[in-house]
């Protein structure tokens, strides 16, 4: 397609970068209290997990190692969350995903990838976080799409907050 009928174009690859940052910035603003939660929820099983494990062991080995075990688990999952997310996010990435050239015109996101073309309109956005290196537009607390700014090759990120925010009538989030 000829960029130049888009007054936005850009070009992300998603790598570890960008899916960290997605979800870094996810976990700021649309998945905060979820995320907090179950980290939360995870470092109090896994301390009952330990202390109802080193309690039973003596008397019931069998019982008392599968609850320190169980303990184990879930404390190594609060302590690395952010790699377990990231895994996570790498695993549910579609084939054919990595590339993407988003297309922005006064109606519609407009997404091509390999493996196909995705159209949003502007009224699906849920959320439009941003930082120093990256724009999120999320259209529900588990889906979203990461922008480089650096990645833009028709318009510049500094043009485009204006335009994202006129268009999706949201609030820019800024971390």
């Amino acid at each position: 397609m000829n960029e130049s009928l888009y007054p936005f174009v850009n070009h992300t690859t998603y790598d570890i970068k960008a899916l960290s940052a997605l979800n870094r910035l996810a976990e700021a603003s649309v998945r905060k209290e979820k995320s907090r939660r179950t980290k939360s929820l995870c470092w109090l099983l896994g301390v009952v997990g330990l202390v109802g494990g080193a309690y039973c062991y003596p008397h019931q080995n069998l019982v008392g190692s599968l609850l320190l075990l169980y303990g184990v688990i879930l404390l190594l999952v609060a302590i690395s969350w952010k790699n377990f997310q990231l895994r996570s996010s790498q695993r549910q990435l579609p084939r054919g995903m990595r590339e993407c050239t988003y297309e922005f015109d006064e109606e519609e996101i407009i997404c091509n990838t390999e493996a196909g073309i995705t159209r949003y309109s502007y009224e699906q956005a849920f959320a439009v976080v941003s930082d120093q290196n990256w724009y999120v537009i999320f259209f529900d607390m588990s889906h979203g799409i990461i922008l480089d700014k650096a990645g833009f090759t028709t318009g510049d990120a500094m043009s485009f907050k204006a335009f994202i925010g006129q268009h999706t009538q949201l609030p820019i989030q800024e971390f």
